[in-house]
């Protein structure tokens, strides 16, 4: 299966059903501590070690945020959450999360999540479809992890069990220096 080209470094993730929060729920930039705390979770949750240093973390409106990681076709990410660009270091999401909820708060360690498999894994993470399979299969049962942790029975990621990679005489879903990345998207393709 072939995704909309995106631009080199992005890890996506989005929601299977539209999250619909209103926009008097945006939160202000997340603090250290908060940041911390859910870097370690993604450590814990996953057996990576967290380093001390965090990504920078950037809230930016849907529509923004559609622009920045699909430049060419934003409707191609209109149902996304939040993003890790790994050439940045940096993780974009909706400035109407609402960082005081764990379900929102889990989007954030699927992220980091992300970020420490680059920290592990460099651009390797992206060498081939299977590669990038596992990293948002690991992501994804971390965000669950974590939503069952604080007993947030919403489930996330259930799109990659239809999603598979190409056969191995196809072409390869990632080619290392072309922008491409797995997207998730609402049941109804939108």
């Amino acid at each position: 299966m072939r995704y909309p080209r995106q631009p080199a470094g992005f890890i996506v993730t989005t929601l299977l059903i539209a999250l619909l929060v209103p926009a008097s729920h945006a939160a202000p930039p997340p603090d250290t501590e908060l940041m911390q705390d859910l870097l370690r979770w993604a450590g814990k949750l996953t057996g990576l070690d967290p380093p001390a240093a965090l990504p920078t973390l950037t809230a930016l409106p849907d529509t923004e945020l559609a622009r920045r990681v699909c430049p060419d076709e934003p409707r191609h990410c209109r149902t996304l959450i939040a993003v890790y660009d790994t050439e940045r270091t940096e993780i974009l999401y909706r400035d109407t999360l609402d960082l005081r909820d764990e379900t929102d708060q889990s989007y954030l360690v699927h992220e980091l999540v992300h970020y420490l498999q680059h920290r592990r894994d460099g651009d390797a993470l992206f060498a081939d479809c299977p590669h990038v399979m596992q990293a948002e299969s690991e992501a994804y049962a971390a965000q669950n992890r974590y939503l069952a942790h604080f007993k947030q029975w919403r489930r996330v990621g259930e799109i990659l069990r239809f999603t598979h990679c190409p056969t191995a005489t196809a072409a390869p879903l990632v080619t290392p220096g072309e922008p491409a990345a797995l997207t998730s998207r609402s049941p109804q393709g939108r």
